[in-house]
Formats: C-alpha cells, sequence, structure tokens
C-alpha cells in the first residue's frame, strides 16, 4: 500500500534524495556562474536592502595632486565617492518550470500498480532539476547581459510589450551625454539603404573622430564595440575596404584598389582597421531568447560604441525576502543576489521551480562612453 502524505507527490524530492535545494545547488550549477557576459559590469559588492539606486559618475583613476599650502594649513581632503548623475528604481525579474500533472500522473499510476516509482525515477527528476534550475539562472544572465549590451549600444535599457510581454514598461537611462552620441543622418549614413552607401559616407573618418573625442577626456585605453552583423556590413563598405588595401598596398595604382580589397581575409580587415582607426574592436555576437517573441541580438544594430578598458559599472542587485514555507524548497545564488523557489499546487497537482533576481546594470563611466549611429 503506498502512503499518499506529501511526500507521495513530491517528485522533486525524490530527485534530490533527501538532500537540501542548496546544497543540490552549490554542489551542482556553481560553474553556470562563468557562463555570466556583463563584460565591464561586476556585481556590487553590497546587495541592496530597497528598490532604490544611485549612478555615480566616477573620476579617472588619476591620482589628483597635493595642495600647496602655508607652514600651518592644511590639506584638501579628498573622497572616493563619485557624484551622483541619476537615481532610480531597480526592476524585478521572475521567471519558472512547470511539472505538470501528466508527469505526476505517470508516476503515481506506476506507483498504485507496482508499490513504488519508476526505475530511474530519482536520476530523471535530478536532471529535471538540473534543467530547469540552470534554464532559470541561465536566463537571468541573458537578461544581464542584454541590459548590459543596450546600456552600451543605445545609451538605455528599455522595457516594451515587445522584450517584456506581460511585463512592467519603463526606461533605464545610463545618462550618457547628448556630445558623446552622433547620428548620422542624409547621404552622410554608411548606408541610406539596404547594401545601398551613402554618397557623402566617411566610415574611417567617423570612427577615428570617435576616437578623438575620448582622448580629449583623458582616456588612453580604450576600444570600439559593434555587433557582429553590422561589423560585417562595415567590411563591406567600398570606402573601408578600399582604405585596408591601400594601407596593405601603399604603392598600388588606385585603379586597382576595389580588386585588391575583394578578395581581403577577414582578419586581416579588422586587425587593419584597428591599426586605421586607432583602437582594438570587440565584436559582439550574443543572442538571446525572449518568451513569445524568441531569439533577439542584444546590441544594438547599426552602432559603433567606444568605451574605456576595465570596469564600466556594477550590477546593483536587491536581497531577496522570502518566508518560512514549510511547503517549499529555497536555494540562493549569485552570493545571495538570486532566490530559486521549488513548490507544489495541491489544486493543479504541479510542482514549480522558480527564480527571482532584482537586479541592473548600472553605468559608472557614462561620460566616457561614445555611440555612433550609422544608418
Amino acid at each position: 500500500m503506498v502512503a499518499r502524505d506529501a511526500s507521495f507527490y513530491d517528485l522533486i524530492g525524490v530527485g534530490l534524495e533527501g538532500s537540501p535545494y542548496q546544497v543540490f545547488v552549490d554542489e551542482v550549477l556553481s560553474d553556470l556562474q562563468n557562463g555570466r557576459k556583463t563584460d565591464g559590469f561586476d556585481w556590487s559588492p553590497d546587495i541592496q536592502m530597497d528598490f532604490t539606486y544611485e549612478q555615480l559618475e566616477m573620476e579617472l583613476g588619476i591620482a589628483s595632486i597635493p595642495t600647496y599650502v602655508d607652514v600651518d594649513s592644511s590639506g584638501a581632503y579628498k573622497t572616493k565617492e563619485g557624484l551622483v548623475v541619476n537615481r532610480g528604481s531597480i526592476p524585478r525579474a521572475k521567471h519558472g518550470f512547470a511539472i505538470n500533472e501528466k508527469r505526476l500522473r505517470e508516476e503515481i499510476i506506476i506507483a498504485q500498480r507496482t508499490g513504488r516509482y519508476s526505475y530511474g525515477l530519482a536520476e530523471k527528476m535530478r536532471d529535471v532539476l538540473f534543467e530547469s534550475t540552470s534554464d532559470l539562472i541561465m536566463g537571468n544572465y541573458n537578461g544581464l547581459t542584454y541590459q548590459r549590451d543596450q546600456m552600451v549600444s543605445k545609451g538605455s535599457f528599455t522595457l516594451t510589450t515587445a522584450n517584456n510581454p506581460s511585463g512592467i514598461l519603463g526606461t533605464f537611462e545610463a545618462k550618457i551625454p547628448a556630445a558623446n552620441k552622433t547620428t548620422l543622418s542624409g547621404q552622410a549614413r554608411w548606408y541610406t539603404a539596404d547594401g545601398v552607401e551613402g554618397t557623402a559616407s566617411n566610415p574611417i573618418k567617423d570612427l577615428q573622430d570617435k576616437v578623438k573625442q575620448m582622448k580629449n577626456k583623458r582616456v588612453s585605453n580604450f576600444h570600439f564595440e559593434v555587433d557582429e552583423l553590422t561589423f560585417d556590413k562595415t567590411l563591406e563598405h567600398s570606402k573601408v575596404r578600399e582604405a585596408i588595401a591601400l594601407n596593405l598596398y601603399p604603392t598600388s595604382q588606385n585603379a586597382n584598389l576595389a580588386a585588391l580589397a575583394s578578395v581581403l581575409d577577414r582578419t586581416v580587415m579588422k586587425a587593419k582597421l584597428e591599426s586605421i582607426i586607432g583602437a582594438p574592436i570587440k565584436v559582439i555576437n550574443n543572442i538571446v531568447r525572449i518568451e513569445v517573441v524568441g531569439e533577439v541580438r542584444s546590441f544594438a544594430e547599426n552602432v559603433w560604441a567606444l568605451v574605456p578598458d576595465g570596469s564600466l559599472g556594477d550590477i546593483k542587485a536587491v536581497q531577496p525576502l522570502y518566508g518560512a514555507d514549510p511547503a517549499a524548497r529555497f536555494a540562493t545564488y549569485d552570493g545571495g543576489r538570486t532566490v530559486l523557489k521549488q513548490w507544489f499546487d495541491t489544486k493543479t497537482n504541479t510542482q514549480y521551480i522558480e527564480s527571482e533576481l532584482t537586479a541592473l546594470v548600472v553605468p559608472a563611466r557614462a561620460s566616457h562612453m561614445f555611440q555612433l549611429v550609422i544608418a
């Protein structure tokens, strides 16, 4: 006779085999932390108790000179805090998986007939728990990647009905100065239509001008970031190919440049373009999936971004709260920033695995971030 207590329906418990959910997460899923793609942004060491954040504009890492004073005067005291340039609220992100009644019913029928669950159920449910929990964590990381790439390429992260169906709407600004963003217009655009170059377009000069702007900010180490499709389109521009060909073959006749440019190797072209414009190029190929919508590229199309090397800001997170629910299992991740919850709904005979993370990518060097919109 099979006992019909709560544990009878607890298939996740069978998979855990008596081990706490937290132990499972710590032992099996710890390596997932290496999958977060938020270059230039790491977790803020402080986990906030409230949802309000402050965006600080940090100074360059140049030590200031001392104050020259007379013998009896004290010098000026310095601060490591930046200037507050923006305030707002950190959005909460939640999603989950459901193990529905069909799976439960199949196992219950087997248990009724044989007095035990199917052979290998513990391993199967452990696999379900691993896949569901890891997908939730990686989904959170994809969300942070999307935030990061949008902040860098567009200067803001906007929640719309397209990228956040059935969720909240709003815009989180990076507060990049207007002077740092150049949007080409008319025939100065690199492309005025698909495959049609602007007659007054000058990609090399446009990129070099951005480098000059960065150097005028006294930043010496920096790089361009661009989506892979936009980069490929840039390399197809006739003026870019000819400039690279001329750099490689300076004694070539102008009439031969087009032919030489048509056979250039992509790797060689990238290296030479970096040399010509005066900055390394980081090609971004981050693709995230949005429920209902499908796959989207997280870095904005037709944008070249120029940013300092190293830290650009941090990821601010709020301390999650969860109660002592005897019918649920809890685990934390990301140093306590993410909470994972597993529970059973007796009304629908469904087991749920949920994730909650309240976090926002917040730039701290907005005045040193530049954008060039090419089309």
